[in-house]
C-alpha cells in the first residue's frame, strides 16, 4: 500500500503538520507566558514560577489547537503540492485527489491517535502540576474541596463562630447544593478541636448551611440534637465546582473509572462526559478536517490564486468552532447527549467535505 508516491505524500504532510504546529507552538506559549505574567502582576512571583505556569499549560493549550494545527497544515501541504504541478503529474499516474488524501487521513489518524492514547496522560499531570501551582502562587489559596472514594471534603471559615472546620459528606445532591450524610469537625484558632456536627442533610444557601436532623457534640459536655440550623460558611457553589479535579487533569484511562465514580457519590459528570466523548473522536475529527481540506482545493490548478481558498478556509475553521461551541453548550446542559454534542461535528465536516468533493459535478448536472 504505502509505495514510493505514498511515502512521498506522508512525508510532505507531516513535514508540513510539523512546521505548522511548531508555528502555533511558539504564538501559543509567548501568549500564555504574557498572559501568566499578567495573572501574577502585584503577588510578588518570581519569573521562574511564572515560566513553570507556562509550560505546564503549554500542553493543554496545544491540545486545543491541535484540529486547527491538522486542517491548515494539510491545506498547506496540499496547496504546495499543487502549486509544484506534482498533483498533475500524480493525476498523470492514475493518482486522484481522494487516493492522494488517503495516506494524509491516515497519517492524521494516526497522530490523533497517539495524542489520546499517550500524550494525553503526560497532558493531565501538568494540568494537575499547574492547577497547584496556580492556587499556591496566583490565587494564593487552598483549595475548597477534594473528592475521595469515600466522599467530599470541604475547607471552610465560620466567621461568626471565629471558628474553621472540615466538612465530610457521603453522598451529593443537586449538583452540590445539597450533601448528604454529613459530619463538620470545628477548630479554634489554635487549631485545637472545639467541637463535631453530625447530621443527615446540608443545604448550601447564600453565605451558610442549611443544617438538619443534626447531632451537636461539643468538645466538653453532652451531644444534643437540633432538628435545623443555620450554620455561617465562606463557602459559595461555585468553590466547590470550581476546586475539584478538572477533566483535563485526569486521564483518559482513569476517565471512565473516575466517571461512574463520581455518578455513585450523586455528582454530575457531565463535563468529564463532555471531555471523554472529545478524546475518543479527536482521531476523526483531525481525519474529517484533512478531508476537507482536501476538498476545498480538489479543483484547483496550479496558476490559480490561493487567497480566496485560504480565506474559505478561515471562515469554514470559524463556523466550525462556532457550531462547536454551540454543541459542547448544549452537551453541557444535557439538552442533548454529550455522545451525539461531540460526534455530530465529525459528520458534518465529512458530509460537507463530501458536497465540496461532488460540488462541480452537482452544478453540471443543475446547468444541464
Amino acid at each position: 500500500m504505502f509505495n514510493k508516491i505514498n511515502k512521498y505524500i506522508l512525508k510532505n504532510f507531516l513535514i508540513s503538520f510539523l512546521i505548522v504546529f511548531s508555528i502555533f507552538a511558539i504564538i501559543l506559549f509567548v501568549g500564555d507566558f504574557v498572559e501568566q505574567f499578567r495573572k501574577a502582576a502585584g503577588k510578588d512571583v518570581a519569573v521562574s514560577v511564572i515560566f513553570q505556569l507556562a509550560a505546564y499549560n503549554f500542553p493543554s493549550l496545544i491540545s486545543f489547537t491541535l484540529p486547527i494545527t491538522a486542517f491548515f497544515s494539510s491545506l498547506a501541504a496540499f496547496l504546495i503540492l499543487i502549486r509544484n504541478s506534482e498533483t498533475i503529474i500524480f493525476g498523470s499516474a492514475g493518482i486522484s485527489n481522494l487516493r492522494m488524501t488517503i495516506p494524509a487521513i491516515i497519517l492524521y489518524l494516526v497522530i490523533g491517535s497517539i495524542f489520546v492514547t499517550f500524550a494525553n496522560p503526560l497532558i493531565a499531570v501538568f494540568e494537575e502540576n499547574y492547577s497547584k501551582l496556580e492556587y499556591k502562587y496566583i490565587n494564593k489559596i487552598d483549595k475548597f474541596s477534594a473528592i475521595t472514594k469515600n466522599g467530599i471534603w470541604l475547607k471552610q471559615e465560620n466567621f461568626e463562630k471565629e471558628i474553621s472546620s472540615v466538612l465530610f459528606a457521603r453522598g451529593i445532591q443537586n449538583e452540590g447544593r445539597d450533601l448528604v450524610d454529613f459530619m463538620i469537625l470545628e477548630y479554634d484558632k489554635n487549631e485545637a478541636f472545639h467541637g463535631r456536627i453530625d447530621g443527615e442533610l446540608a443545604k448550601l444557601k447564600d453565605e451558610f448551611w442549611e443544617l438538619k436532623n443534626l447531632v451537636i457534640t461539643p468538645k466538653y459536655g453532652e451531644a444534643k440534637f437540633k432538628k435545623s440550623i443555620n450554620y455561617a460558611t465562606n463557602i459559595k457553589l461555585d468553590d466547590i465546582l470550581d476546586s475539584l479535579s478538572s477533566p483535563t487533569s485526569i486521564s483518559i484511562w482513569r476517565l471512565i473509572k473516575f466517571i461512574n465514580f463520581l455518578e455513585d457519590l450523586g455528582y454530575s459528570a457531565v463535563d468529564f462526559k463532555m471531555h471523554l466523548y472529545n478524546m475518543i473522536f479527536l482521531p476523526i475529527l483531525v481525519a474529517s478536517l484533512v478531508f476537507l481540506s482536501s476538498s476545498l482545493v480538489k479543483h484547483l490548478k496550479q496558476n490559480d490564486k490561493f487567497t480566496k481558498t485560504i480565506i474559505y478556509g478561515f471562515i469554514i475553521i470559524f463556523c466550525i468552532y462556532f457550531l462547536t461551541n454551540l454543541l459542547d453548550a448544549l452537551g453541557a446542559s444535557s439538552q442533548i447527549h454529550p455522545f451525539l454534542s461531540k460526534a455530530l461535528i465529525p459528520v458534518l465536516v465529512i458530509l460537507f467535505s463530501i458536497f465540496l468533493q461532488n460540488s462541480q459535478n452537482i452544478f453540471r448536472v443543475k446547468l444541464q
